[in-house]
Parts: structure tokens; sequence; C-alpha cells
């Protein structure tokens, strides 16, 4: 076996991927049953009974074109204003190769409808057009049959879908793509003139040599360098890019082997059964121009597989034809949710990664297949993160469908980071992730936007950013919760009677909160402070936020991200710093009156309540009252602090913001009393 490494068959653009497709399936059917093909690195390899000249010779001289035909467009070659170049030539071949071509063009012509121009309404025109589709698959040879599945399908009603990498039944707004193929087809194979280097073109197309030969004419969507428009050569505007003919009729042979018979429901349908293999819906993120009218406009999105051990036309047709993703045992409907079953390996084993290309408007009503990356075939744990968010979103976007266009804005920031976090995982990624969920969730809950949530994330968010200060202190803060004062996310809810989150900084919101839940606690007539969290940061976090150390704007995405975490169920989490942290006197004074624990004086254990005086001093800048008055309190509960500095040399409204976040009773704050210990 001879192994041809095919440098000009390379994963992008989409044309040349298909190349490779098409190589594959030809040579297979048509030269050599046992040849093997397989991607390296950035291009296709084979091995084979044929060398690189037998490889050649095959498609100069034995290769039969597939009878790509389609006779249902105007522009197709059987009409009386279209090009008949190609069609004539094949009709009037005497080559054998071109026999099953010859007979599919002598039986088209035949074909009741074939040749007439367009008359009555639209609803007319589609009947005309489905008439002649199904009269081709009833009578044009097998041979035919591939590329019919692969251009169009037919329901039992009658409604016709196509298959996106092929435009609308072999076509692509004015430009043919069948007739270009024959016209190709008879230019290099049948007629070829003098000034055209037949041989020289193959091995450019199949190998990369250099070759001066290429032509002007169009490529379609296949490859968007070459398909010109502004801007697009030296003269600022190119009508046609110079390109090689023998590119586009191995792109249109890749494009049977890619659809080919998949006329029949897959679970992702467009607007009927027919399915693309690995085609899903377009979701506009992930690449450089992407924006938010590309999910509208957007035909589709395609994911083409890229496997690295040899294997037959047979057992890569077998993947195609069953072509999908799934998430959580339902097929992946958009690029998304494709992305989350790519990390979760819901996808055909031995798939090393894939291309992702989007059918984009680019060029007036014309696409381009955008290559958008590639996306590496590999389990990641932050897949069951995007499963639970998506879902959640669903939620939101049920409920929000008439949202201004400041939703739209935050919810593309949330679809762009979570495709960036399962491309590349990492806390990094989790952490804007979260943030822009954070984000999103602000605006709903403080615009008062109605949306109930009855799904939640699960801890597993918070543990993934355990390595993060802003995360941990933003984890406590959310996990704040009491029987009958209510959970923290009240106060960030301005639909609800208890919200507080008002002020210019985060400080001074979370000294708000502070504020509410003790007049809650006061209220209820609560034996202790109503501060108590699920998860507890370390004091050390709290001495971070306290000097100015951590990102407040993170840790407010984050507490917003964290409130849609489900903190009913499961153990107290946290920060059990065994760390001697050195803690600001002042602070762990402070702090005693507002734990959500008791602490063990002399004569038991003693719950000490917040004070309000506290905190209006230290929002008046009076931080020695404050420590007066915390001291005092202290006292009269039996505990006596011992003689230190109480003066800071930090924010005070900081400080009081910081009392809100929950820690647990460290050591460090212990040794502010001449004795006491916790429970």
């Amino acid at each position: 076996m001879n192994p041809i490494r095919l440098t000009g068959c390379v994963a992008e653009p989409l044309g040349s991927y298909l190349k490779a497709l098409a190589v594959l399936r030809l040579a297979s059917e048509q030269a050599d049953p046992k040849l093997r093909g397989w991607w390296d690195g950035p291009c296709f390899c084979l091995e084979s009974e044929l060398d690189e000249a037998g490889l050649v010779e095959f498609f100069l001289k034995r290769y039969a074109p597939t009878p790509i035909l389609s006779p249902w467009n105007g522009g197709s070659g059987f009409y009386t204003k279209d090009r008949k170049v190609g069609v004539d030539a094949i009709a009037t071949s005497n080559e054998e190769r071109f026999s099953a071509y010859r007979e599919a063009i002598r039986r088209v012509k035949g074909i009741a409808g074939v040749g007439e121009d367009k008359a009555g309404s639209k609803a007319e025109e589609d009947e005309r057009r489905t008439k002649i589709q199904l009269t081709c698959r009833n009578i044009l040879p097998d041979a035919c049959v591939e590329w019919l599945d692969a251009a169009v399908g037919i329901s039992a009603e009658g409604k016709r879908a196509f298959a996106p990498i092929l435009g609308t039944g072999g076509n692509e707004g004015r430009l043919d793509y069948t007739n270009n193929f024959m016209e190709y087809v008879a230019e290099l194979l049948i007629s070829p003139d003098d000034k055209t280097p037949v041989t020289e073109l193959l091995r450019n197309a199949l190998f990369g040599t250099s070759t001066k030969g290429f032509q002007q004419g169009s490529v379609g969507q296949y490859d968007p360098g070459r398909a010109g428009g502004f801007n697009q050569g030296q003269g600022v505007e190119t009508a046609d890019f110079p390109s090689n003919p023998w590119n586009f009729v191995l792109t249109l042979e890749g494009g049977v082997a890619w659809a080919a018979g998949l006329h029949r429901r897959q679970g992702v349908a467009y607007r009927s059964f027919l399915c693309s293999p690995f085609t899903v819906r377009a979701s506009p993120v992930g690449y450089g121009s992407a924006s938010a009218k590309d999910g509208a406009l957007a035909r589709a999105e395609i994911w083409a597989p890229l496997w690295d051990r040899p294997a037959g036309y047979a057992e890569i047709k077998a993947l195609l034809r069953e072509g999908r993703a799934a998430v959580d045992g339902k097929p992946a409907q958009n690029g998304l949710e494709f992305a989350q079953a790519a990390c979760m390996l819901g996808v055909d084993r031995g798939i090393k990664g894939f291309v992702r290309y989007n059918l984009l408007k680019r060029r007036g009503d014309s696409y381009i297949a955008l290559p958008a990356g590639r996306f590496a075939v590999h389990e990641r744990k932050e897949s069951d993160l995007a499963r639970e968010l998506t879902a959640l979103l669903d939620e939101a976007d049920w409920q929000l469908k008439d949202a201004p266009v400041e939703y739209d804005s935050l919810r593309r920031q949330v679809d762009e980071s979570m495709y960036n976090m399962l491309l590349r995982g990492g806390e990094a990624t989790v952490q804007d992730l979260a943030a822009c969920v954070g984000r999103l969730h602000k605006w709903i809950l403080t615009t008062g936007k109605a949306v109930q949530f009855r799904r939640k994330l699960s801890r597993e968010w918070v543990a993934q950013l355990r390595g993060v200060g802003e995360g941990r202190v933003a984890a406590a803060l959310a996990g704040i919760r009491h029987r009958d004062a209510g959970a923290f996310r009240d106060h960030l809810d301005r639909t609800n009677g208890q919200f507080a989150w008002t002020g210019g900084s985060l400080p001074e919101r979370m000294t708000r909160v502070l504020e509410r839940r003790i007049m809650l606690g006061d209220a209820q007539g609560l034996r202790h402070n109503a501060l108590g969290s699920a998860y507890r940061a370390s004091p050390r976090d709290a001495v971070m936020f306290l000097e100015g150390s951590l990102d407040d704007e993170l840790i407010e995405n984050l507490l917003f991200a964290f409130t849609l975490v489900d903190w009913r169920r499961g153990d107290p989490i946290g920060a059990e710093s065994v760390d001697e942290a050195e803690i600001w006197p002042v602070y762990a004074l402070l702090k005693h009156l507002f734990l959500a624990e008791p602490v063990r004086g002399p004569e038991g254990e003693v719950y000490l309540r917040g004070d309000l005086g506290v905190l209006a001093a230290l929002r008046s800048g009076e931080m020695e009252r404050a420590a007066q008055i915390g001291s005092r309190r202290l006292q009269n509960a039996g505990l006596l602090p011992v003689n230190a500095s109480y003066l800071g040399g930090f924010d005070c409204l900081r400080l009081a913001a910081s009392l809100l976040i929950p820690v647990p009773y460290h050591a460090a704050m212990r040794r502010i009393l001449k004795s006491g210990e916790t429970k």
C-alpha cells in the first residue's frame, strides 16, 4: 500500500474539505476498494494500491463523474436562456465513463415541465419543481440517486427540504452548481483546449503544486477567500477570483459524499424532515465577525469531522449518514449544544475534532461558508455546567420573548463565553462565563423583570471557582438565607419588598443589605443574626475585600450568578482556613456582633446581635465611635476585648460591608478577647 499525502486537500476552507471526501469516495468506488483515508495535521492522507501518479491517471482517464443534474432550476442548462456548453458536450460524448451521465441527460429532457419558463404564482412554480424532482427520482439511472438524495428531499406531504451544504437544491442564487459542474467536466475531460493545463491543474488540486492555469470562475459559498466582491483583489473589486476548475468539480463530488442518503428524519430538521449530517442551527459566537443578526440570517452551521486513523469510504459514509451529536440523549439543535455534545463525547467514536463552518450572508443575498475555528473532541467537566446553564437560559428566553436590545446583548455575551469555556476549559473561562451570567441576572433582577427560574445551578459552579477570592466572597454572600428572614436574593430583586441593593458602590450596596437583614432579625425577634450562609469565605478573603485587594465588579457579577445556585440542599461548604490569617483588630472586634453563630463566654454561649449604631458610625466615617460601641456591646455580654488600637487606615464603608461576609469564627478573631471560645 502506498501512502499519499494530499497537501492540496486541507480541512479549511469547506471546499477543500469536501475535495478530500470526493477523492476518498471516487477512488474507493471506482479504482481501489481497499483505499483508506485520514486527517494528519492540516491535510488529508490516503493509503492505497495507487501511487500519486496512479491517482492522477485515474482522474484523468477513468474517473466517471457523478450525474449531477438539477433540471428543476433555471440556469441548470435545460432552459432556453441557459448556457448549454456542458450539457451538450456530455450528451454528445462517446466515452464509456460518461454513459450514465448521457442517459440521465436524455431522460431529463423528456420530463414534463423541464425547459418551460416560469409561469404563474410562486406556489405553482414550487409545485412544478416538486413534480420534476419526483419524476427524476422515478426515472433517472441509479447513478443519480446519491446526488438526488444530497440535493433535495421530498416528504410524503410534498414538502421539499435542502441540505444546506448544497444551497437550495443545487444552486445558490443565480449560480447553478450543476451547470457549472458540467461545463468544467467538459472543459477538463471531454474537450480541453490547448491553453488549459489539465494535468497541472489536477496536481494543484490534489497536491498543492504550483500552476499558472487558474481561470476566472465563481466558487460559490465553499471558498470565501475566492468568492469575489469588494476589496477582494488589487482592483478593489473583483467579480470572480481566478480559480482551479478541478477544485469546483471535486467540491461538488464531495458534497454528494456529505449529504447523500439523508432523506429521512434525524432529529434536527430545517422546517421539514431532511437533515444534513453534523448540521445544526447557527449560533453567532466564536468568530470575529459574529453579530446578532447572524442567528436569524445564517443558513446553518456545519461541523465537519476530522478522524486520525485510516478508514474506508464505507465507514465514513456510515458515519456521515448517522452523523449527529446528542446532549442528554437529545439531538443537538444549535452550535452551542453541538459544542456541549463534543465535550461529552456524545458524538460518533473515532472523531478527534471538528472544523466548524457557519453558512452566513456576507455578499448581498449570497452565502459563504465561514470557517469558525476547530473544536477538539475530548471530555471536559465544564460541559456539565453548560448543560445546567442552557436549561436555565431557555426559561429566561421563553419568559422574555419581547425583551429589549439590552437583554439580547447580555444574552449574546453569555453564549460567547459559554462557547469559549467549552472550547478551552479551565478556571478562567468558567469565571468569565459566570460573570456574564451574573450581569444578565443582575439586569433581570434590578430592572424588575418577572422571571421565575424553576431550575437551579449546582454547587459545582462554586467549586470550580474556589481558587478565586472574588468567587469565595460572592458565594458566601449568595448563600445567605434564613427560614424567617429569607434569602440574600430577596434583597437583589426589585420586585421583592425586601429589595435593598441600592447605592453607588459595592460596599454601599452590601451595607444596605446588612442593615436590612439586621432590621429583619429585630422585627422577627430572632435570637441571632440572620447572616448564616451555606458557604463561608475565609477570614483572609474578608480582609482582602476590606483592604481593596479584590475586584468589586467581579464580586458583584459572581454574586448575581451564584444566587442562581441551589443553596437549599447539602451541607454548608466553604473555606475553614487553618492558617494564621492577619486580621485587623477593629474588624475582629466588630465582626463579633455580626456572627450567625454563638460565642462561648465565661458564663456559656452568647449570641450577639448586629448593631445599627455601629453601621451608622461607619457610614459617617467615625471608626473610633464604631469601635467604642462594639467594645461596649462585648463588655455587656461578658466578653472583654483586649487593649488594642481599633483605628483602621482603610475605608469605613468598606469595613461595614466586610461585616456582611460570612466567615468561620477564626482563632485570629478570638484573640481579640481576653477569654472566650466558640461552641
